[in-house]
């Protein structure tokens, strides 16, 4: 549980460095879930697909891919 120094900390309002390690742990636990959690909702096939050029990645191999964009993302971007 955060205490009012960690959520002073996490909006800003304090430092980092005056909290006790214990509390300094509760901020990094908090980021790293906030992270987490920002790269999970990224979408750059969406993105890469808005552009209606093709793009390139790396398979599970190494090999490069070229991907298209989709026909949805194009509906996307004209909605957009």
């Amino acid at each position: 549980m955060a205490t009012d120094a960690v959520t002073r900390v996490l909006a800003g309002q304090a430092s980092y460095d005056a909290l006790p390690a214990t509390e300094q742990a509760l901020v990094r636990a908090a980021r790293d879930a906030r992270v987490a959690e920002d790269v999970a909702a990224l979408n750059f096939e969406e993105r890469l697909s808005a552009t209606g050029k093709p793009w390139y990645e790396a398979d599970a191999q190494g090999n490069v891919v070229v991907r298209e964009p989709s026909s949805g993302a194009r509906e996307y971007r004209r909605r957009h």
